[in-house]
């Protein structure tokens, strides 16, 4: 089998290799992968395959590599990330197929079989990713002094924050989305006290915010800083500290509606 394929796409062997090798960084990138790692599995794989030179550039929205092979065939491709995420499940299983080729270094045909069973296979389902949003926002407001009802509260919250992140059109901008979640979660906050059912406002409105701090994507920055990825560091950085500016406007927002006082 593996002549076949190396006889098929023996004219453009290299441009199918380096298109595998984007698919796997492609989707570390997009799942929260580092950008020095997405660099470094790109060589790795095309190195393993007989790339003689292999020059990656990886910043946080553009992939760009070019290889060449011993017997002197070339490729250069680019791929544009518009979203990345944080899954490290997806992550994880991207990262076992680079393991893998790379040490068995099966046909391109195979290793094309990987990458596409990969990208067919589904996420949780929806009602466990609900649970997990709900018990999530729950656990912070019971850690932030929440009482029974701000953590049911906190818990209801959470669930409409997921069908916002869920269910909303993929055209809606993503910081858009965070000041809309925001704004709900400290309005629903601001209800439940008011309607005597919630007693902390506060704990609530910190138990369902927390699921938006960009906690690991600010860890990822300053990783990819002191590796010496200075670009790609310093945009991930600047795009968290506007994420948690918009958080925060969200519930400027909320308290100005509600007179400021109830949460």
């Amino acid at each position: 089998m593996e002549t076949k394929v190396i006889n098929t796409y023996k004219d453009v062997f290299a441009e199918y290799l380096l298109c595998l090798a984007l698919d796997v960084g492609e989707g570390m990138l997009k799942n929260g992968g580092e950008v020095s790692r997405v660099e470094d599995t790109i060589e790795r794989i095309c190195y393993s395959y007989g790339a003689s030179h292999v020059e990656v550039f990886t910043i946080v929205s553009v992939i760009h590599a070019s290889i060449r092979m011993e017997d002197g065939t070339y490729s250069s491709q680019m791929r544009r990330v518009r979203t990345t995420s944080m899954n490290l499940a997806r992550l994880e299983q991207f990262n076992a197929i680079s393991r893998k080729v790379c040490s068995e270094k099966p046909a391109l045909a195979v290793f094309d079989g990987y990458v596409q069973d990969v990208k067919l296979t589904k996420g949780y389902p929806v009602w466990l990713q609900l649970l997990a949003w709900a018990v999530a926002a729950g656990a912070f407001a019971v850690f932030y002094g929440g009482a029974l009802f701000d953590t049911l509260a906190a818990m209801f919250a959470g669930c409409v924050m997921f069908c916002v992140e869920h269910y909303s059109s993929k055209r809606i901008n993503g910081i858009a989305k965070t000041v809309f979640s925001s704004l709900l979660a400290s309005l629903i906050a601001g209800a439940f006290v008011l309607l005597g059912i919630g007693q902390d406002g506060g704990a609530i409105v910190m138990g369902t915010i927390m699921l938006l701090v960009p906690g690991m994507a600010i860890g990822t920055a300053v990783r990819d800083l002191f590796c010496g990825d200075i670009l790609s560091g310093s945009m991930k950085l600047l795009q968290a500290c506007l994420t948690a500016l918009m958080i925060a406007f969200g519930y400027i927002l909320a308290a100005t509606i509600l007179g400021g006082g109830v949460i």
